[in-house]
């Protein structure tokens, strides 16, 4: 069952759809927490947490997805945001989820942006006990270099574009948005937010991570032309947090999964790891009963 709730932060009020599973469901002990990317709101890249959201709440989870202030219906302006905005919304986001299913372990799924949001939310809340996190930057890092790897990748799909019978039928019919071509073009596919706000900044976002007690699964696109740098970055940090490295690389796949076979694959990796989870801490509880 899916319905619309309404939470507040800092005097605005933010959107959520709630999943909650059907009474004759087993429900699993973990809430899951869906974090969109800059320029998206609840339903995800081309609909997957909508899609996700229906797929863990029949495997028994509480799921929210939620917009971040200034984006979808939720209250705010969409210039005053930043990352820490976005992890100030998720920590409400937490407190609802917590208050409201009497839950005590919630796991963040973050897509991009999203993902940067989880790591700098995860150490703020002691129920935030794990992460899902699809084509996450580097935090904390110089990203000179896969800034740069994913400007040439965007100026490359233009320029296939420029061959494509589709871009000239849209020029022709006045449909062409030269606009966000352009800003896509110089930017290197950021928002404006994204290139960084002072408050964010301040962040220790390594130390965050670092410090994060439970377990993360990354998951990236083979031609996500920032995964092998991203993945050699998080891989070093795990391992410098003494913490198990889980990732999983969707063979073909692009940055956003822009494909039915690659967002099944994504969605079901995320699903089948997050009921790994609710298996340990039912485990983990069962030991605890018999001591």
């Amino acid at each position: 069952m899916v319905q619309h709730i309404y939470f507040s932060n800092q005097g605005a009020r933010l959107l959520g759809a709630y999943h909650q599973p059907e009474a004759d469901t087993t429900v699993c002990p973990i809430g899951v927490i869906m974090l969109h990317g800059w320029a998206g709101y609840r339903i995800g890249a081309h609909q997957m947490f909508t899609k996700l959201g229906r797929m863990a709440e029949a495997a028994g989870f509480h799921c929210l997805r939620f917009d971040f202030r200034g984006r979808g219906d939720s209250e705010g302006n969409a210039e005053d945001a930043t990352l820490s905005t976005m992890i100030s919304d998720t920590v409400a986001a937490v407190d609802w989820m917590v208050a409201h299913t009497g839950l005590h372990r919630i796991a963040l799924v973050g897509d991009c942006s999203g993902a940067e949001v989880a790591i700098g939310a995860c150490t703020l809340r002691p129920q935030i006990d794990s992460m899902v996190l699809w084509s996450a930057p580097t935090v904390g890092a110089d990203r000179t270099e896969s800034d740069r790897a994913k400007k040439w990748y965007i100026i490359r799909q233009y320029m296939r574009k420029l061959f494509s019978p589709t871009t000239w039928a849209k020029l022709v019919r006045g449909r062409l948005r030269f606009g966000m071509i352009k800003r896509a073009l110089l930017s290197g596919g950021k928002g404006a937010g994204e290139q960084g706000a002072l408050e964010d900044e301040a962040i220790d976002w390594v130390g965050r991570f670092l410090s994060f007690p439970g377990q993360v699964q990354f998951i990236y696109g083979e031609n996500d032309p920032t995964a092998r740098d991203c993945i050699a970055y998080y891989k070093s940090l795990s391992k410098h947090a003494g913490r198990p490295f889980y990732s999983h690389v969707v063979a073909g796949a692009n940055h956003a999964f822009y494909s039915v076979k690659w967002e099944e694959e994504v969605m079901a990796v995320t699903r089948d790891w997050l009921i790994g989870q609710c298996t340990k801490v039912e485990t983990e509880v069962h030991a605890a009963s018999n001591r």
